[in-house]
């Protein structure tokens, strides 16, 4: 089943944005995190992460699309089952020659390293946790943050109009 890649809500009174320009295209591999396209709304231009892993199996919203609404479909991502259940296009000539490779695609080529990965080991924890959400967790760093040093500083128009871009910032000032 693919995975459907949503326009975001950039801020909080988004509804709806610019799909400036895409930086992958159908049949690229992304991993979570990698920035595949570029939103404008009327105060800036953001950057769109990949929230999964898989291949882009279509993009349904072209580049330069004025008001796309928020949360409308975007593009289709290959889920678990599609990566198993698709079999590789063999029909395809395997040379790609220089002048078909767009010019923003020109440059090194990153390849995955042979090297196993080295595991992260967490030491283990034994002292008393606290629940929280993300929101205070975020609050709190940033706090600690501004205490500690006096060139961290919140800024922005959200910050005094909505009590802070999502709430995160609810309080810290106080």
């Amino acid at each position: 089943m693919s995975i459907e890649i949503k326009m975001p809500a950039l801020s909080p009174t988004m509804t709806e944005g610019r799909l400036a320009r895409w930086l992958v295209k159908a049949g690229d591999e992304v991993r979570s995190g990698d920035v595949i396209a570029e939103i404008e709304t009327d105060k800036a231009t953001m950057e769109v992460e990949a929230v999964d892993e898989g291949e882009i199996l279509e993009i349904l919203i072209a580049e330069g699309t004025d008001q796309v609404a928020v949360g409308a479909v975007i593009a289709r991502l290959s889920g678990d089952e599609d990566a198993v259940s698709m079999p590789a296009d063999t029909s395809a000539p395997a040379e790609t020659s220089a002048a078909s490779v767009p010019a923003q695609a020109a440059g090194p080529v990153a390849t995955a390293s042979t090297a196993p990965a080295a595991a992260l080991v967490e030491p283990d924890w034994d002292g008393e946790t606290v629940s929280m959400t993300v929101r205070e967790a975020l609050r709190d760093a940033m706090a600690e943050e501004m205490r500690r040093d006096d060139r961290v500083f919140v800024m922005g128009e959200e910050v005094a109009e909505y009590q802070g871009a999502y709430k995160v910032t609810q309080g810290l000032l106080d």
